[in-house]
């Protein structure tokens, strides 16, 4: 496969591991708050930035390195009801 390219339609396990950084961060932050809360000796949220920037790093290797075993190519978009679609030729008059 020469380049990557995302597609929405394809369930490849690259292509499906491109949606889950928001929740994944989402469910990192709410745990964070969750120690914050319960008030775990030694606990403080302010200093977990980099717990953060640590699930951001694990999850983009994580996305890099799947499998694009299955993939379907992106298409290209077909032109609308009677357009006829551009020659390639160039027409000297």
């Amino acid at each position: 496969m020469d380049t990557y390219q995302p597609n929405r339609e394809c369930h490849c396990t690259r292509c499906r591991a491109k949606g889950i950084m928001g929740p994944v961060i989402l469910i990192t932050i709410g745990v964070l708050f969750l120690l914050d809360n319960l008030d775990v000796h030694g606990f403080d949220f302010n200093r977990t930035w980099p717990v953060i920037l640590l699930v951001i790093g694990a999850v983009k290797l994580m996305q890099s390195s799947a499998p694009t075993v299955g993939h379907v190519e992106l298409q290209p978009p077909l032109p609308p009801a009677g357009v006829q679609p551009p020659s390639s030729e160039v027409r000297n008059g």
